[in-house]
């Protein structure tokens, strides 16, 4: 069966079309964001306190990283089929229906499939809104839009336990500002809708083959997930193994989730300026030098916040500057499906990342943790400046040519 194509009018966009359309989708996702901030904690925060057993927490708070997993390869061809806007609303509708659906039953195992439909409906406006931003960024000022994205939407990560923190763990109220959020989160996209960008039904490339193609972009995507997880996870576990108090350590995850935000825009306007493959690789040097650095910084606490923060920016950076290097790499056609391949690879970095750190801070108690950064992350930026010479290079041959 054919699928007629949609109409592509980024071309006929005017300025101020282009950027309602970025505001809007950059609006959307920090809502969604909220919602993904609310869902982690929420299961460890809850069934702590009924006696479950830690293992089955652990497997319930996984599920929607499953459900991201299973559903976002598919997500592409969805879509081309349906529409981006009709899919992104259906998969706000399913995580919206999951997450008010749960704390109407007791069972367990329920709330394991609930979750994991919660990550496959969230795995879709996530991955279109970032195909979406890509489409309509310009080449010119694509690594400045992306940042704002992520800024924004880790701005909703970091929401997401504020207002478990305002309206508590129990009841419906969770739920409710979960699922609010999902609601508000659909409606920027409405006076936008029709400037959504048309996808191919059948794309011609497939996950894996995008990872051969673009092992940088997908190298990083897997890196800014392993980090990110690993360093959430366990920041607050770091510091009291040091020796701080409770509030103490969490001032430390505090500092590295603000540090990620507020430094997107900087290194996204120098992502504007430079060889991306490069700066990929100049990040992650400096990233694996401020977590060698982070023990040392620990002896004045003042100086621990301040690299925690220049750590978390460095850290999210891999994931903007990725995303930023992916929309230059792939075309429209081929868009959706390299995003696709970015977020399982982010994903598989998540699930990965605190188990790893975790044995890392067992073999070297506590600074495994800041080892387990550092180490992928060089490992990282020796592929990264492989690939940039390599391109490099090979522009050259090309110039010759001509």
């Amino acid at each position: 069966m054919s699928y007629p194509a949609a109409r592509d009018d980024r071309a006929t966009l005017s300025d101020g079309q282009r950027r309602a359309a970025l505001a809007a989708i950059i609006a959307h996702m920090t809502a969604v964001g909220v919602t993904m901030g609310i869902m982690y904690p929420l299961p460890g925060l809850v069934l702590e306190g009924r006696g479950v057993e830690t293992w089955l927490i652990g497997l319930i708070a996984g599920m929607p990283a499953l459900g991201i997993l299973a559903l976002v390869p598919l997500a592409p061809r969805i879509a081309g089929r349906l529409g981006a806007f009709t899919t992104m609303v259906a998969g706000l509708a399913v995580g919206c229906s999951a997450f008010l659906a749960t704390p109407f039953t007791e069972s367990l195992w329920i709330w394991v499939a609930l979750r994991f439909f919660m990550g496959a409906g969230l795995g879709l406006p996530w991955l279109l809104g970032e195909t979406w931003i890509n489409a309509f960024s310009l080449e010119h000022s694509r690594g400045r839009v992306i940042a704002l994205y992520a800024a924004g939407l880790f701005l909703g990560f970091a929401g997401g336990p504020v207002a478990l923190d305002v309206v508590g763990i129990e009841g419906m109220a969770p739920y409710l500002v979960g699922a609010g959020a999902l609601i508000l989160a659909a409606l920027p996209l409405v006076p936008v809708r029709r400037h959504a960008p048309p996808l191919p039904a059948q794309p011609k490339l497939r996950v894996l083959a995008v990872a051969r193609l673009a092992p940088t972009v997908a190298a990083a995507g897997l890196l800014s997930g392993f980090c990110e997880a690993a360093a959430y996870a366990l920041t607050p576990l770091y510091g009291l193994r040091l020796g701080l108090d409770q509030s103490d350590a969490l001032g430390l995850l505090t500092a590295v989730i603000l540090g990620g935000i507020l430094l997107q825009y900087p290194i996204g306007w120098l992502a504007d300026r430079m060889s991306r493959r490069l700066m990929l690789a100049l990040l992650a040097l400096l990233g694996a030098l401020a977590a060698m650095l982070w023990p040392l910084a620990m002896a004045s606490y003042p100086l621990a916040l301040v690299l925690g923060g220049i750590l978390g920016g460095l850290i999210l950076s891999y994931y903007s500057i990725g995303l930023t290097l992916l929309g230059q790499r792939f075309g429209l056609e081929d868009l959706a499906v390299a995003n696709a391949t970015f977020i399982v690879c982010y994903e598989l970095g998540t699930v990965s990342g605190p188990t790893l750190a975790g044995a890392a801070m067992d073999l070297w108690d506590p600074h495994g943790l800041t080892a387990a950064i550092a180490l992928p992350s060089l490992l990282f930026a020796g592929l990264a400046l492989a690939r940039w010479r390599t391109a490099r290079d090979e522009r050259r041959v090309e110039t010759v040519i001509d």
